[in-house]
């Protein structure tokens, strides 16, 4: 777990008490930039989350990062979590990424429900096929 997600797993282990969780949760998600509105386009779109939510990557000295938006708070929060999870990495690492393990590993596994988990990884399918896509070109 890099340096980023390691420092969020242990605030969440700071709260007791789930609606606690979500307020952090959103925090996170508003701290996030997101995206340009010129990016919220059909092809960037998440296919699977349950709030219209956006990813894009790009490549940089062989490392992957992304950008992420979404129009639900809690949903952009969770976005940011991938997105610190997935960003500075290789593709091997990104491929073998398992968002049902991240969850579990932050604490968040039982606290959301079965569609925001869902949507989570979706989200994480999709960055894996955009990356897929970028060492095909």
């Amino acid at each position: 777990m890099n340096t980023n997600l390691e420092e969020i797993k242990n605030n969440f282990l700071l709260f007791d008490n789930q609606l606690d969780k979500f307020e952090y949760l959103i925090e996170i998600g508003k701290n996030n930039k997101g995206i340009s509105n010129n990016l919220k386009i059909d092809k960037n779109l998440i296919i699977g989350c349950a709030s219209r939510s956006w990813v894009v990557c790009y490549k940089k000295e062989n490392l992957f990062f992304i950008e992420i938006d979404s129009e639900a708070h809690i949903v952009r929060g969770l976005l940011s979590i991938l997105q610190h999870v997935v960003n500075s990495r290789g593709i091997s690492e990104i491929i073998n990424l398992d968002g049902k393990q991240i969850l579990r590993e932050i604490g968040l596994e039982n606290n959301i429900t079965s569609q925001r988990i869902n949507g989570f990884l979706s989200a994480l399918d999709t960055v894996k096929s955009l990356v897929n896509g970028y060492e095909r070109n």
